[in-house]
């Protein structure tokens, strides 16, 4: 009877223990179950709680043999502030404005003043006539000329002082005409005594040299010309040349000058600044006579 007693206690123990076993067993894969279950709920949320992050990773995870466990979602990395918008707003329209005239351009400073007209009145010897004056024609002595030095505006555009010799009585009317011409800004090539052309007339023409006094007859006869009374002057006769009723020229270079319509420097016409400054002294221009015509030639007679 004890020994049938302990086989029962011992089956119902064993009993027992394999019941107690199987409760413990149980309850173990319930629990692994809810842990499994709520790896899963933690796994869903990460993930849901990811996408709203910039960049999201996508959960790892990681297999066991009996349980499936999420891996530990990595950091999200910070999202650069973006710089607020801002909207441009468009500028109002300019008022209009009135137009500005542009200011008148600086007047030109004006050109400095020449130099004040110059002229003297000087006795004259022999020895300054020189060739230009000849014994036995009838021409005036030293002591009845005058030498003149005289302003005027040379071709170069330059103030030139040049010498003139004339009568004495007309020496005054000659520096108011030079002084005329000399504010009318009339060129004059160049106005030395003949002397410095040997006396000949035809040199000193060919030079275009101004001259006054020089003791010679009229051409081709043996009246005395009044450049040996000291009465007359001829002005640039290069360009203003002596024309014959025939149509010949004296100098010969200065036939192109015959053309008066020409306007060459230095040229004389009717009417204009020269011929009325030695109006205004009482002396006549030899372009005004009637057949032959003597462009250069101005004297006290008008011949």
């Amino acid at each position: 009877m004890v020994g049938r007693r302990q086989l029962l206690l011992g089956l119902g123990a064993a009993i027992l223990g394999v019941g107690l076993l199987t409760a413990i067993l149980t309850a173990r894969g319930d629990r692994d179950e809810d842990v499994a279950a709520a790896g899963t709920r933690a796994t869903t949320t990460t993930a849901s709680s990811s996408t709203t992050t910039t960049s999201p990773r996508p959960a790892t995870t990681t297999s066991s043999p009996t349980t499936t466990t999420a891996a530990p979602t990595a950091a999200t990395e910070p999202t650069a502030p973006r710089p607020p918008t801002t909207v441009a707003t468009p500028a109002a329209p300019a008022a209009p404005t009135a137009s500005i005239a542009p200011s008148p351009a600086a007047p030109a400073p004006p050109a400095p003043a020449p130099p004040p007209f110059q002229s003297s009145i000087e006795i004259v010897t022999t020895a300054q006539l020189g060739s230009s004056w000849r014994a036995g024609l009838g021409c005036p002595g030293a002591d009845q000329l005058r030498a003149l030095d005289l302003s005027h505006w040379g071709y170069d555009g330059a103030v030139h002082q040049g010498r003139l010799i004339v009568a004495a009585g007309h020496a005054e009317r000659i520096v108011a005409v030079f002084r005329d011409l000399y504010a009318a800004r009339f060129p004059i090539q160049r106005m030395v005594p003949v002397d410095a052309y040997g006396g000949d007339d035809g040199a000193s023409m060919r030079a275009n040299n101004t001259s006054g006094f020089n003791c010679r007859t009229v051409a081709g006869s043996s009246t005395l010309s009044e450049h040996g009374k000291g009465l007359a002057v001829d002005v640039n006769p290069l360009v203003n040349p002596y024309v014959s009723s025939g149509g010949s020229v004296d100098p010969p270079e200065g036939a192109p000058y015959a053309d008066r319509s020409r306007g060459a420097t230095g040229m004389i016409h009717a009417g204009d600044a020269v011929v009325a400054a030695f109006a205004r002294q009482g002396w006549g221009w030899g372009g005004s006579w009637s057949s032959a015509k003597d462009y250069q030639h101005f004297s006290a007679s008008g011949r």
